[in-house]
């Protein structure tokens, strides 16, 4: 079972940051080492997760060119529910990028991916 979060200015994914400011924020934060041209995953040591900063525009990526964009509309995030302590982990990290952002930061529930809980916000 996996937790599946998202970061974004909105939920039309039509406001975009460069992927360079993403990924050194990414890269800053300490818990998470970069593995791919904009894919992270946990330092050692931190609960297993995946991140993908992307370009997308409507909340669906895949494509070569979703992870090798100037701009990013979209961080997807997925953990691991092995561990119920790991959801404190992945909300206090996320919110703390989607602070540095300022963007909204989201928890897909929902067997359909379509329910989304806003768990933070973006501050206008």
């Amino acid at each position: 079972m996996y937790w599946y979060y998202e970061l974004r200015a909105d939920n039309t994914y039509s406001q975009k940051m460069l992927t360079s400011d993403v990924l050194s924020v990414l890269g800053a934060m300490g818990e998470l080492r970069r593995i791919g041209n904009q894919q992270f995953t946990n330092m050692e040591g931190f609960p297993w997760m995946t991140v993908a900063a992307v370009n997308s525009s409507n909340g669906n990526y895949g494509r070569e060119e979703d992870f090798n964009s100037e701009w990013v509309t979209l961080i997807a995030v997925v953990g691991s529910q092995a561990d119920p302590e790991n959801e404190a982990f992945y909300v206090d990290l996320l919110t703390r990028i989607a602070e540095k952002l300022n963007w909204e930061l989201i928890l897909e529930v929902g067997s359909d991916g379509n329910t989304d809980v806003v768990l933070r916000e973006k501050v206008s």
